[in-house]
């Protein structure tokens, strides 16, 4: 594998994420690409606990426009690069539906694996897997890795696993 995708967003379990696919991209000797896909405005009214050294924004912060969002990913990102140490990482802020955008970014780049929390940006998905993990695995070309956050995510993706075994 020459080359790492790792999807993060602002939820806590990112560092987790970014981290385990770090290890496992270094492990490879693999080129590293860090992803954060702007998702809908809603997202981000929620109110984020600083992460890798980002401070993140609150919930009376609004943003006027794409620009705006697209910044603040870029803030993030870079504050990931210097929590992992390394500056030869690439990153990417990008702007679509989450799912979609990193399956056509891991086309784009030629991604070998992708790496990804078991997260959701939508509470009633969250009851398998995660919206965007789902999507991921179900139209992937390439191998994923979810990186289990807690005991609850593992049962989540042990229940995913044996749904798709029935697809």
């Amino acid at each position: 594998m020459k080359k790492v995708l790792i999807a993060i967003d602002y939820n806590p379990c990112a560092q987790k994420v970014a981290e385990t696919g770090y290890a496992y991209a270094k492990a490879m000797n693999a080129e590293i690409y860090i992803v954060h896909v702007i998702a809908d405005i809603a997202y981000y009214e929620m109110e984020y606990a600083p992460i890798m050294g980002f401070r993140g924004f609150s919930a009376d912060c609004s943003f006027k426009s794409i620009e705006e969002q697209k910044k603040e990913a870029d803030n993030f990102l870079a504050a990931v690069i210097q929590h992992l140490n390394d500056t030869n990482i690439k990153t990417r802020a990008l702007d679509g539906k989450t799912a979609e955008t990193i399956l056509s970014f891991a086309d784009e780049c030629k991604a070998d694996l992708i790496v990804i929390g078991p997260q959701s940006h939508n509470s009633f998905e969250k009851i398998l897997l995660g919206d965007v993990a789902s999507k991921v695995v179900k139209h992937s070309k390439i191998p994923i890795l979810i990186v289990p956050t807690d005991k609850q995510d593992l049962k989540k993706i042990a229940r995913l696993h044996d749904t798709l075994q029935y697809i």
